[in-house]
């Protein structure tokens, strides 16, 4: 199969074409040119900016059976891909987000679940609005040829957003860690190889329709018993469960401090850790264990893997241990 992928370098991205490549496809990248493939020599690339020029995807014979977008957020440069790529693609798969959900109290929520709202003419600054758009017009153009895939967190080697690798890195540390609830709040990822495996299956099968692409969840208290067992801390860890108001009140913020977690406990994120990819299991979304995507992660962080800062640092973890034990004497 022709392949034609935008982005490609990135994170998802990176191991789509990659993986691509291994399956025997024939794969074009059409991207800034910023970053370099490690498959370079087996991949035509394309060079080009998706806001300002996207003359390179207008060659004389260039045509591909399918387009797959994986880094798309604002509506006016689907419709630009889409303008560009008229009677030289057959089909196209858009990689959206879970964040396209308006209502995560509902828990088992599937693809029909409510989107957020956008009034009519209005340009939202936020990413799930902005993805809500994106699909609505990928959808206008594109019809029952086109495939929406809504990834959750996605996580494993090459990841940016140093999301997993700070819970991979404090597990490492060990001693005693301070932890909100009482281990039941729920975690959702996907490994993105599994994503990328689930995209070219739909890319190969030429599937239609939306699907989410997550990993059933897992409560707070196995996943840190879990990555803990793989990875062998440096000194033994001491778990400290204090009540999530406890903590709120000390300053730890939802997703931010404990990076992807969420209250379930409240109302507004009583949903979130339940979403349901039933849809795609079906269609062969398999998944990977847990051990494997952190040891996997912990090599490639080991050897010299970079990600964004994310989560509490070391001496913030500290403070927020000296204002609980302040304020409510926890021992």
């Amino acid at each position: 199969m022709k392949l034609l992928i935008i982005g490609g370098t990135g994170f998802l991205g990176r191991h789509l074409s990659a993986l691509a490549l291994d399956w025997g496809h024939e794969v074009t990248l059409f991207n800034r040119g910023r970053r370099q493939h490690p498959d370079w020599r087996d991949l035509q690339q394309l060079h080009g900016d998706r806001d300002h020029d996207l003359g390179a995807l207008r060659g004389a014979g260039l045509h591909w059976d399918l387009v797959i977008d994986t880094c798309c957020y604002r509506p006016e440069q689907a419709a630009s891909l889409s303008a560009a790529l008229q009677g030289r693609c057959e089909h196209l798969i858009f990689i959206s987000t879970i964040s396209v959900y308006r209502d995560f109290t509902l828990k088992g929520m599937d693809e029909s679940a409510p989107l957020h709202e956008i009034p009519a003419g209005e340009i939202p600054d936020d990413y799930g609005p902005l993805k809500v758009l994106c699909e609505a017009e990928y959808r206008a153009r594109w019809g029952d040829r086109l495939c929406i895939l809504r990834p959750g967190v996605l996580c494993g080697p090459h990841d940016h957003t140093g999301r997993l690798a700070w819970w991979v890195r404090r597990v490492q540390q060990g001693g005693p860690w301070l932890l909100p609830g009482s281990g039941q709040d729920r975690l959702q990822y996907l490994d993105v190889r599994d994503c990328a495996e689930f995209v070219l299956r739909a890319a190969e099968q030429r599937l239609g329709g939306v699907f989410n692409l997550l990993k059933p969840g897992i409560a707070l208290g196995d996943w840190v018993e879990r990555i803990a067992a793989r990875l062998s801390p440096a000194a033994p860890i001491q778990l400290d469960w204090v009540p999530w108001p406890k903590l709120l009140a000390a300053g730890v913020e939802p997703w931010q401090s404990y990076p992807t977690l969420l209250p379930n406990e409240q109302a507004e994120y009583a949903g979130y850790g339940r979403i349901s990819a039933e849809a795609a299991i079906v269609q062969g979304l398999n998944f990977r264990p847990l051990e494997e995507t952190v040891a996997d992660l912990a090599n490639w962080l080991a050897e010299g893997g970079q990600g964004a800062t994310t989560g509490m640092t070391a001496e913030e973890e500290a403070a927020l241990r000296q204002r609980v034990l302040a304020a409510h004497a926890i021992r």
